[in-house]
């Protein structure tokens, strides 16, 4: 001992008291912690050590009513199970905390992997009853109405109440549908590919309550049949001409997929179907592409993995509109001014329609009214933009006579 009196090594002060270890980050679980001891930790900290601070503040109570701290150690906890199960009143001040602390400890516990990661949904139990024993202790602290953890899925989720029963009734009339196809099924016998959906209907809204349906809210409509010229419903590949040395990924599919075609979230696929190979080049779901976009965004078409050629075809799909189709990139130098856009996109049926059919011979005009039909010759063009596939001697194109026609001889 040294001879001010203090131990050899020991503290500087002079009552010899060892200096205090600071406290733990109150949001932070500590190595060894356990779920329900840190939950308990970040109840204290937020309703009780935060209000008090507020309080310290008396000037801004002075015209406005206080916050009221809540504390763990008085309240007397329920069962947090049995009281996350009951949606449809608000839980108390005792009953919120139960639920909090039981659903910080689960998610500490169970999913610790997901921690810092861990984003809000409404159809995730665990966050859920996180978000609504919060918002109602919060209330109380600030002497808000308490809500119900129906009412807080509600705002949290955003979600309209009256739209999710208008999607009950809907998700009936198609149970109802379904019935008439699986007693087609039963009537073919069990086979499937004979079912028929002539039966089926489609419901729509009659908004303006008018004239002879007036009294009909919701009217019945038969399904129309597949369009033959639509590239959705054929399922048939669509060519798309464009100088694929200066079109880059992003602008194909921010002016030709998205603007042009009207897809809303394209997950994009560029395929060799000789090759069996395919390179992901657009995630829809994600912002900007995901990282496949970040990858392949600026480059231009003809730089990309699979290099374009026959039987390479890009591969679209939007999942949130059930649509997908099939695209065949062709290296073509279009006009600016006939072609501004810098594409031209032929749909399938429409490449069908301009292929050469069979040498035809012509129908003479008759009394009858019929329609006279002739050969046109190769380097003929219709003011539809028609023009015979595949260059030079490829053919004949057949025109209508009522159609315009311009002749070049």
């Amino acid at each position: 001992e040294g001879a001010d009196g203090e131990a050899d090594g020991g503290p500087p002060d002079g009552d010899g008291a060892a200096a205090a270890p600071p406290p733990p980050p109150p949001l932070k679980q500590q190595e060894g912690e356990s779920g329900a001891d840190f939950a308990r930790r970040v109840f204290s900290a937020v309703f009780e050590d935060d209000v008090q601070r507020l309080l310290n503040m008396e000037v801004l109570w002075e015209k406005r009513r206080p916050p009221v701290k809540v504390e763990l150690a008085k309240l007397a906890l329920p069962d947090a199970a049995a009281t996350a199960r009951e949606e449809q009143r608000a839980w108390s001040v005792e009953e919120s905390a139960a639920v909090l602390l039981a659903s910080v400890e689960r998610i500490f516990t169970q999913r610790a992997s997901e921690v810092g990661s861990l984003a809000f949904d409404k159809d995730d139990d665990d966050a859920m009853d996180f978000v609504a024993a919060a918002a109602n202790l919060r209330c109380a602290t600030f002497h808000i109405p308490l809500q119900s953890r129906w009412e807080i899925k509600g705002i949290a989720g955003r979600i309209i109440h009256a739209i999710a029963t208008t999607n009950a009734v809907i998700a009936g009339f198609i149970v109802l549908e379904a019935f008439k196809v699986l007693r087609s099924v039963q009537a073919a016998g069990g086979d499937l590919s004979k079912a028929s959906i002539d039966a089926c209907r489609y419901c729509v809204c009659n908004r303006h309550l008018s004239g002879p349906k007036e009294n009909q809210l919701l009217l019945r409509m038969r399904l129309e049949a597949p369009e033959p010229k639509c590239y959705v419903c054929t399922g048939s590949t669509s060519t798309l001409e464009l100088d694929t040395a200066s079109f880059t990924v992003r602008s194909l599919v921010e002016q030709v997929v998205i603007k042009f075609l009207s897809f809303n979230k394209p997950t994009i696929d560029l395929t060799n179907e000789l090759a069996d190979k395919t390179v992901l080049l657009w995630e829809g779901e994600d912002e900007g592409g995901g990282e496949e976009g970040e990858l392949h965004g600026d480059k231009p078409l003809d730089s990309l993995p699979v290099k374009l050629g026959p039987g390479v075809v890009l591969e679209v799909e939007d999942t949130t509109q059930a649509l997908k189709c099939k695209i065949a990139l062709t290296h073509t130098l279009l006009d600016k001014e006939e072609h501004p856009s810098g594409f031209r996109f032929i749909a399938a049926a429409d490449e069908a329609a301009a292929a050469p059919p069979a040498p035809a011979e012509e129908d003479s005009p008759g009394g009858d009214g019929s329609r006279k039909r002739r050969k046109v010759a190769e380097g003929d063009a219709a003011v539809a933009g028609a023009e015979p596939s595949g260059g030079a001697g490829s053919g004949v194109v057949v025109a209508d006579d009522d159609d315009d026609v311009i002749m070049l001889e």
